[in-house]
C-alpha cells in the first residue's frame, strides 16, 4: 500500500508539472511577444526547463514503482487465489484459468491503470480551477463548466463501459467454450461434410463496442472544451484583452483533451476490475477431503469402482509393491479419469483399498499424479522441482535428474525456466515429471501417458526406470504405448471392459447397464 500511495503521488506530481508547464509556457509566449525591452528571460526559461525535468524525472520513477507494484500485486492476488483452490475441485477448469490470466490482471492493475490516471486528473483539475480564480477570476465559470463536464462525461463512459465489458466477458467465454468443445471433437473432424470453426467476431465486435464507448467519450470531452473556447472568444467585452494571462483559459480549454483524456480511456480498467472482482468471488469451486494414507502400502485394491458418465463398467482390481498396471484404451476411453478418480480428484463409486482396507473419500496426500501435459513454471528448474517436495535439497534434486535421464540439468538448477528462460522439449517436460515423482517417495504412482512424445530410445530409458521405481512401490500407468522393456505385470483394457459389458447386455437385455 505506501508504495501504491507514493507511485499515485509521483503519477499526480507528473500531471501536475505537465499542466504547470503547459500554463506557465502559454503565459510565457504571450508574455514575451509584449513584453517590454528590459523583460527578463532568464528566470521563466529556467523554471520551464525545471518543470519539464520534473516531469520527466516522475513520470520515468511512477512507471518503475506502479509497475513493480503492480507484479508484487498480481503475485500476492495469485497466490491467495492458489490458496482458495487449494484441496478444491473446479467443475469448470477454463475458468479458474480464466481467473488467472485475466480476472487477477484487472485487480492487480487497479492502482496503475485507473487510481493514478484519475488522481492525476482531479489534481489537474484543481490546478486549472486555481489558476483561472488567481490568474482570470472573471473567466473562471468556464472552469467549472470544464470540470462538470468532465464529471457528467466520465460518469457516463463508466456506466456504459460496464455493460459492454460484461458483454465482451460472455462473448470470450462463450468463444472459448465452443472452441474447446470443437477442439475435443477434433477425432470426428473427418466424418462431417461441411465444419464451422468457432466464430471470434462477436468477441471483436464487442470488444470494438467497448472501445467507442472510450472514444466517444473523449470526442465529447473534446467538443465540450472547443464550445467553450468558442464561447469564450465571441463573448463581447472579452475582460483581460491585450493580456498575457489571457492566453491561459485559451490554452487550458484548446488542450483538455489531451490532459483529460487519459483518465476517461481509463474507466474500462475501473469496469474490468468491478467484473473481476465479481467474477472471482463467484467462481465455482468444490472442496475436496485430503487424507492420509497408511505410511506402508503392501496392498492396493478397487472393488466395484467406478466413474459416473462413463461407460467402463465397475472395476475390481487387487496390486501389491513390485507390480506395474498398464491401463489401456482408445482416445476417451476414460484412461486419465480413472487415474484421476483413484487419486480422489473425481468423485466415483464403489471402494479403493489400502492394504485390504476401505479408504475415505478424498484425495490421498502420499500418492501421486503425474498428469499427461506437466506444466513447466516460469521459474528456476529448482522451484519447478520442489513443487514435488518443497524440502528437497540440491543433492535429492541432481539425484533425481540423474535417474530421470536429465543429465544435462543436473547443474543448471538455479537456471531459469519457462517464459524469458530456458524452454524444455515435450520430452524434458516427460522426464521432468518423472523426475517429480521420483522427489515425492510416495508409495503409489498413477502416471498419464508418460512415453507419449518420446522416440523409442528415450521411451525405453524412461520405462527403465519405472522399472526400477516399481521395486518398492506400486505403479499405475495409462497409455497407448508399451516399451518392449517395461516390466508390466497386469493389464486392463477399458475397451474391452466396455465391450464385454455391452455384449452381456446384448445377450441378457434384463441387466442394468452399468
Amino acid at each position: 500500500m505506501r508504495w501504491n500511495l507514493t507511485a499515485i503521488l509521483l503519477a499526480a506530481v507528473h500531471a501536475a508539472a505537465g499542466l504547470v508547464l503547459l500554463v506557465f509556457s502559454s503565459w510565457f509566449i504571450a508574455a514575451c511577444a509584449i513584453a517590454s525591452p528590459g523583460f527578463n528571460y532568464m528566470i521563466p526559461a529556467v523554471v520551464i526547463r525545471a518543470l519539464a525535468l520534473l516531469r520527466i524525472a516522475s513520470g520515468y520513477a511512477q512507471m518503475w514503482l506502479g509497475h513493480r507494484e503492480l507484479l508484487d500485486h498480481l503475485a500476492d492476488i495469485r497466490s491467495c487465489l492458489f490458496q482458495r483452490l487449494r484441496d478444491c475441485r473446479r467443475p469448470a477448469q477454463d475458468a479458474s484459468i480464466e481467473a488467472l490470466a485475466h480476472h487477477t490482471e484487472a485487480q492487480a492493475a487497479i492502482w496503475v491503470a485507473w487510481i493514478a490516471q484519475n488522481a492525476g486528473a482531479i489534481l489537474m483539475l484543481m490546478i486549472g480551477q486555481l489558476t483561472l480564480l488567481w490568474w482570470v477570476p472573471q473567466l473562471a465559470w468556464y472552469g467549472w463548466l470544464l470540470l462538470l463536464a468532465y464529471v457528467v462525461i466520465t460518469a457516463w463512459t463508466c456506466l456504459k463501459s460496464m455493460s459492454a465489458i460484461q458483454h465482451l466477458q460472455t462473448q470470450q467465454q462463450h468463444f472459448r467454450n465452443e472452441a474447446d468443445n470443437q477442439l475435443a471433437a477434433v477425432s470426428l473432424w473427418h466424418l462431417q461434410l461441411q465444419y464451422k470453426l468457432a466464430d471470434a467476431s462477436a468477441t471483436w465486435l464487442a470488444r470494438n463496442l467497448a472501445e467507442q464507448h472510450t472514444e466517444s467519450g473523449r470526442s465529447s470531452l473534446h467538443l465540450v472544451s472547443l464550445s467553450l473556447l468558442l464561447m469564450l472568444l465571441a463573448q463581447p467585452d472579452l475582460p483581460y484583452q491585450g493580456q498575457a494571462v489571457l492566453l491561459v483559459p485559451v490554452m487550458l480549454l484548446l488542450s483538455a483533451r489531451d490532459w483529460l483524456s487519459a483518465a476517461i480511456a481509463s474507466q474500462p480498467a475501473l469496469s474490468g476490475y468491478l467484473h473481476s472482482k465479481k467474477e472471482l468471488q463467484s467462481l465455482p469451486v468444490e472442496p475436496v477431503k485430503r487424507i492420509r494414507g497408511p505410511s506402508t502400502l503392501g496392498h492396493f485394491g478397487l472393488r466395484q469402482f467406478q466413474i459416473p458418465g462413463l461407460p467402463v463398467p465397475p472395476i475390481d482390481l487387487d496390486l501389491e509393491p513390485g507390480k506395474v498396471l498398464l491401463l489401456k484404451g482408445s482416445s476417451g476411453s476414460g484412461k486419465s479419469s480413472l487415474l484421476q478418480a483413484i487419486c480422489g480428484l473425481l468423485p466415483a463409486s464403489g471402494k479403493r483399498l489400502a492394504n485390504h482396507l476401505p479408504l475415505q473419500d478424498g484425495v490421498v496426500d502420499n500418492w501421486h499424479l503425474a498428469l499427461q501435459h506437466p506444466l513447466c513454471l516460469s521459474a528456476t528448474l529448482a522451484e519447478n522441482l520442489q513443487i514435488a517436495r518443497p524440502d528437497a535439497s540440491y543433492s535429492d534434486m541432481q539425484q533425481a535428474l540423474r535417474k530421470g535421464n536429465l543429465y544435462h540439468l543436473v547443474n543448471a538448477l538455479e537456471e531459469w525456466m519457462g517464459q524469458g528462460g530456458r524452454q524444455l522439449s515435450g520430452g524434458e517436460l516427460k522426464r521432468l515429471n518423472l523426475v517429480r515423482a521420483l522427489l515425492t517417495n510416495t508409495l503409489l504412482w498413477c502416471m498419464d501417458e508418460p512415453f507419449e512424445g518420446l522416440d523409442s530410445h528415450q521411451q525405453q530409458l524412461l520405462a527403465e526406470t519405472i522399472n526400477q521405481a516399481a521395486k518398492n512401490r506400486i505403479i499405475l500407468i495409462a497409455s497407448h504405448v508399451q516399451p518392449p522393456n517395461l516390466r508390466v505385470t497386469q493389464i486392463i483394457n477399458l475397451d474391452d471392459l466396455v465391450e464385454s459389458a455391452q455384449s452381456l447386455l446384448s445377450v441378457y437385455p434384463c441387466l442394468t447397464a452399468p
